[in-house]
């Protein structure tokens, strides 16, 4: 994924560009053998419903509402960029009440090490 400057880009245009990243970013070793829907529902600014399904070690992003996902995460566009910058840790941000969850909670404690937050040199801040 090339650098983000988070100060030069729009919320929306942010999110997607970290949501896109998602499947380079996958941790192929920890898929292994997961076959997964996580549901992600960001909302505010830039916000939308994204289904991250996993399968076969890979990963790709759909728009929209899963008709039956592993996983659902409700959160705001804040909070996901921030976990996604390793700003604040999914414990962190679940104890502030800022992520609802819903559904294979195995699943979303492991989704750190499916999706390594962005290094340094690839946030660019």
């Amino acid at each position: 994924m090339e650098s983000l400057s988070t100060s030069d880009i729009s919320t929306h245009d942010l999110v997607r560009k970290l949501i896109g990243g998602m499947p380079g970013r996958l941790n192929k070793d920890a898929a292994k053998g997961l076959d997964a829907t996580i549901e992600f529902d960001l909302v505010g600014e830039g916000g939308g419903v994204f289904q991250i399904v996993i399968q076969n070690q890979t990963c790709h992003i759909e728009e929209g509402k899963s008709p039956d996902p592993s996983a659902s995460v409700k959160m705001s566009t804040d909070t996901y960029i921030d976990l996604a910058l390793g700003r604040v840790t999914g414990s962190q941000a679940f104890y502030k009440r800022k992520v609802r969850l819903k559904g294979g909670l195995n699943l979303i404690i492991k989704m750190h090490t499916l999706f390594p937050s962005l290094s340094k040199d690839e946030q660019q801040l």
